[in-house]
């Protein structure tokens, strides 16, 4: 069953949002990355990741959510996904954890990933990237979007 482990915001300081999320409510900081200026935190369950607003550049959404599923997981929904004509895109080759991604009828964004570090010491990528079929260059990081991408702007 996918498990809730993601949740990301585009924000104009990430790293001052950051701060801003330990101080009030405690929550750990993980990582910074620079560049991009990418901050991490988590409550220990959930993922918390600060993005900054060049993100839309890659998606053009504010927010997203991610959910942890094992690769066979991910197969085994595929047919669901098929008959809803929901298209999987391979996730960006880069250290995320994203295995896939897709976008709802509405264009919201939903990350698959086996793992979310959600624990002190943990960092981004825990195993090794799974080849999916039929992914477009973009969706591994090796070039441009595609202007004919299924991608549909929110």
């Amino acid at each position: 069953m996918a498990k809730l482990r993601h949740l990301a915001f585009c924000c104009k300081d990430p790293k001052a949002v950051a701060e801003f999320l330990h101080k009030a409510f405690d929550l750990e900081i993980l990582y910074y990355t620079d560049p991009p200026g990418v901050a991490v935190l988590s409550d220990g369950d959930i993922n918390f990741t600060l993005l900054p607003e060049s993100f839309a550049e890659h998606d053009p959404v504010a927010w997203h959510f991610g959910l942890e599923m094992t690769p066979e997981e991910i197969e085994a929904r595929r047919p669901v996904f098929d008959e809803l004509g929901i298209k999987l895109h391979e996730g960006v080759r880069d250290g995320r954890p994203v295995e896939l991604f897709l976008h709802t009828p509405e264009g919201h964004r939903i990350d698959l990933a086996p793992f979310w570090p959600t624990k002190k010491g943990q960092s981004r990528r825990q195993q090794q990237y799974r080849s999916w079929a039929n992914a477009a260059p973009w969706e591994r990081g090796e070039g441009p979007r595609a202007e004919d991408s299924a991608v549909q702007p929110v």
